[in-house]
């Protein structure tokens, strides 16, 4: 190993007058010796690979996670809230949300996170501070859209060339979880629920969790989404009833948190 090390000192030319090799010794790898610049204590290797390694997975993540915000379309009012939990029953909520995390990062699987309650209780800045979480820490991809926008966006392409409403279903199946807000407010249309139920059906056949938001009740929710997506809602289901008073009612001066 002296020799090899000598002779790559020797091949770099006059840079090599400012290098030596070092030999130690870690608790973890054992013995090693390195070219180091002269002077400089000796360094493990493959530590150093290791920590090279980290931090490579630390900047891709911090690049995937603002591709993945970028994609996500959260509302700019909930980006960096956080609900902050004051009573027991919110704290409740918050464990049922982290038990649904939880849940969807152990396996791909089916499941839903259903927030329901007045509104002004939190819903939507629940469901939006879970899926940045989501996108920083386990860098899944995110779509948060209300159930009639995502309609909309299907029905905006009929007629438009390069386009189709398959390729559009496709697209909101392809997301690792989907947030559909106000899922109860769609047009009362065939082709609207025939489309939610499409893509909350393929959906649930590809393992993909989703998180709804409405102002419903959530035993009431079949009314308003049909009686397959209620039945899909049931499987692997994190139910939580949001019961408290409207947060926007109460006076705070500007700039104290997102209205939730």
């Amino acid at each position: 190993m002296q020799t090899e090390l000598t002779h790559i000192a020797g091949a770099l030319g006059s840079f090599g007058a400012h290098v030596e090799t070092a030999a130690g010794s870690c608790d973890t790898h054992g013995a090693a010796e390195v070219l180091v610049r002269k002077g400089s204590p000796w360094h493990c290797p493959k530590c150093l690979e290791a920590k090279m390694a980290a931090e490579q997975h630390l900047q891709w993540m911090a690049a995937r996670s603002a591709d993945l915000m970028h994609a996500a379309t959260i509302p700019a009012k909930y980006i960096g809230q956080r609900f902050i939990a004051t009573t027991e029953e919110q704290r409740a909520v918050r464990k049922t949300v982290k038990l649904f995390s939880d849940f969807i990062l152990k396996s791909a699987t089916w499941a839903a996170l259903i927030l329901v309650g007045k509104t002004g209780t939190g819903k939507t800045l629940l469901a939006c501070e879970l899926a940045q979480a989501l996108m920083a820490s386990a860098a899944r991809s995110i779509r948060y859209i209300t159930a009639a926008g995502m309609v909309s966006e299907i029905q905006a392409t009929y007629g438009r060339e390069g386009k189709s409403e398959e390729t559009e279903i496709a697209r909101f199946v392809q997301f690792d979880v989907l947030i559909l807000d106000e899922i109860d407010a769609i047009r009362n249309t065939d082709n609207a629920s025939l489309l939610l139920t499409e893509i909350v059906n393929r959906r649930y056949n590809a393992n993909k969790p989703v998180i709804v938001i409405s102002n419903q009740p959530f035993d009431h929710l079949g009314r308003y989404v049909g009686e397959r997506v209620h039945s899909r809602l049931h499987e692997n289901s994190f139910s939580c009833a949001l019961n408290w008073g409207d947060a926007r009612r109460v006076r705070q001066p500007a700039g104290e948190g997102a209205a939730a």
